[in-house]
């Protein structure tokens, strides 16, 4: 009994010490497997990445663009006259147009053709001629309506800046060798303190008298002496090249030396001018010219004209003239004009301005 209790206990420390001596396995790893740790090694922080943005482009304000302006127009002009606009740069325009120190909207000029002023008892036997009773009809509506005189000059000044002259202006244009017709205007200008242009040919056969009487009449400060030419040649397309220079260059000398004047316009003799005519003049340094048209007043950046007028390159050297015959008309007529030009200027005025500082103002900061 004994015996088997040893036995029995002899087995038991063998199975308790086998179970000790049997090394610890995970399930699946061969028990020859042999493992090497090896130290790991610091690892250095990579920085993430930049993240990449992409931007989408905004689209830029859409620059306006510069709109034609409204110009004045009327259905009161003749038949196939229309106004012509000769300031290229629209900027230069506005500036001009609403300058408060130049002329106002609506200012007009009438540019008027004197020829002969007939004394009273004789009988007016030629168109380009008027009575003295008509001439002081006229003098008494100019007066009435308020039309004041201006010189070349002044009107050189208003058509290329808008130069400030009087709202309702009008040019008093003589042709021709006319001292005694210029001497008849002499007290209604001093009545009025008005001007008178001369348009005065200059040709060698003019005799020293008439020249002194023409000097006395200048020295009076109310005569504005300007060239009808040399020999009163009507420029036409055969008329010679050096006719037409002799035409427009001889009187520039001849008024500086007899009146001390430097004129600045040339009324064609006969109302005839060419292209060519045109571009001497201008080479010539003269500013402005008139034909024999009556084609109504003149306002800045606005001048009718006709077709062949409308042909020349310059519509100033072209300008229109009324003729005395229907002078108190073409008062009228301008004073029409005038207001109607004013109202419409009132309307597109707010538009005008509204370019200005879109298109004008931006530029001069620049």
């Amino acid at each position: 009994m004994k015996f088997r209790f040893w036995i029995a206990l002899l087995l038991v420390l063998l199975l308790v010490t086998s179970c000790l001596s049997i090394p610890l396995q995970s399930p699946g790893i061969e028990e020859s497997a042999t493992y090497t740790v090896t130290p790991t090694s610091t690892l250095t922080e990579t920085p993430s990445p930049t993240p990449t943005v992409t931007l989408t482009p905004v689209p830029p304000s859409p620059t306006p663009t510069p709109w034609a302006l409204d110009h004045f127009t009327s259905g009161k002009l003749y038949p196939g006259v229309e106004p012509v606009h000769y300031v290229a740069d629209t900027c230069t325009y506005l500036e001009n147009r609403w300058d408060e120190d130049k002329s106002v909207p609506g200012t007009i000029v009438v540019p008027i053709m004197f020829h002969s002023i007939i004394k009273p008892g004789k009988a007016v036997t030629e168109p380009s001629a008027i009575s003295m009773e008509y001439f002081e009809l006229f003098v008494a509506t100019a007066e009435e309506l308020g039309f004041e005189t201006i010189t070349v000059a002044e009107l050189v000044g208003f058509l290329n800046e808008n130069n400030a002259i009087p709202k309702h202006s009008m040019l008093l244009i003589l042709d021709d060798r006319k001292p005694g017709t210029a001497e008849l205007f002499l007290p209604y200008l001093e009545a009025n303190g008005w001007t008178l242009t001369l348009a005065y040919p200059t040709g060698d056969y003019i005799p020293d008298s008439e020249w002194e009487q023409m000097e006395g009449l200048a020295a009076t400060g109310m005569f504005d002496i300007q060239s009808h030419g040399f020999n009163h040649v009507y420029i036409q397309d055969f008329t010679p090249v050096e006719v037409v220079e002799e035409e427009i260059y001889k009187p520039i000398d001849a008024i500086w030396e007899h009146f001390g004047m430097e004129i600045q316009s040339i009324i064609w003799p006969g109302g005839n001018f060419t292209q060519e005519a045109v571009d001497i003049a201008e080479e010539a340094g003269l500013e402005v010219g008139f034909t024999v048209y009556s084609r109504g007043p003149v306002m800045y950046n606005w001048i009718p004209l006709g077709e062949e007028e409308r042909a020349m390159d310059n519509p100033l050297m072209v300008l229109p003239r009324a003729w005395s015959s229907a002078a108190d008309v073409a008062l009228y007529k301008a004073l029409e004009l005038s207001e109607a030009a004013e109202a419409q200027a009132a309307e597109t005025q707010a538009m005008e301005q509204a370019y200005y500082e879109l298109f004008c103002t931006a530029a001069e900061g620049d």
